[in-house]
């Protein structure tokens, strides 16, 4: 029978607790999203009212992640995964926020839906919701092809933003009289975008934990990614946080 270690029953608790709020976060979005496509301003006061919950649960992972660094020591692959956790989870609180801006865009634009389709933003919530779902499957799966796969997806977000964004330009020099819902149409679709990079931040921490491969700047070398100088102590390699 394997040694049953006590940094397991953590990392264990700590994966329960990664899943809740993965769970919590994208219902979040998909609520976000359909109270401000559907201009269902209850469904949004909900939605706002509930960011509390996300907020707790993040507190209860980073507590987690200090308790067992505190006590445990972790090295190689169970470091790369405290690591990982903390990251995922800073994302993951970020994107509870913006599903709240999401949330509060609702009420200003629910007399406007001519802006809300001509401006396309049923596609880009569209495609979000694709890369948020596939990035936090690819995470629970383990699976950093599925993450590469929802990484290139980003540019794809990134373009329908740039265009809702032109669009809004036109908007409004014909309907000045919308000036205002036009600036939450802007920001909804910032909103939305930023997501994406979230999302997109969560796929390259899935490669990152799998593989050991920081690809955030694809274009820059281990040395180059490593610290330049020493800072108050020694510097731990990229190469032995990758270590299994």
């Amino acid at each position: 029978m394997p040694d049953h270690r006590p940094l397991d029953e953590k990392i264990d608790e700590l994966r329960r607790l990664q899943e809740a709020m993965l769970q919590r976060v994208t219902g979040q979005f998909e609520e976000a999203a359909l109270a401000l496509l559907e201009r269902d301003t209850e469904r949004a006061e909900k939605v706002r009212q509930s960011d509390d919950e996300i907020d707790a649960l993040e507190l209860r992972i980073d507590n987690l992640c200090e308790r067992i660094l505190a006590l445990h020591t972790p090295v190689a692959v169970d470091l790369r995964l405290i690591l990982t956790a903390v990251k995922i989870n800073t994302d993951l609180e970020r994107i509870g926020d913006h599903a709240k801006n999401l949330a509060k865009s609702t009420a200003p634009l629910a007399d406007w839906e001519a802006f809300l389709e001509q401006a396309d933003l049923r596609d880009l919530a569209r495609t979000v919701r694709d890369i948020l779902t596939g990035a936090c499957e690819a995470f629970l799966e383990e699976d950093p092809d599925r993450a590469r796969a929802v990484i290139e997806r980003d540019e794809e977000a990134n373009q329908l933003y740039n265009n809702i964004f032109d669009t809004t330009a036109r908007l409004s020099r014909e309907h000045p009289e919308g000036s205002e819902a036009l600036i939450y149409l802007v920001t909804a679709a910032k909103a939305l975008e930023r997501i994406g990079d979230h999302a997109k931040n969560i796929a390259e921490s899935t490669v990152f934990l799998e593989e050991g491969k920081d690809i955030r700047h694809g274009g820059l070398d281990e040395e180059a990614a490593g610290f330049s100088g020493d800072l108050d102590g020694d510097a731990i390699p990229p190469s032995q946080l990758a270590g299994k």
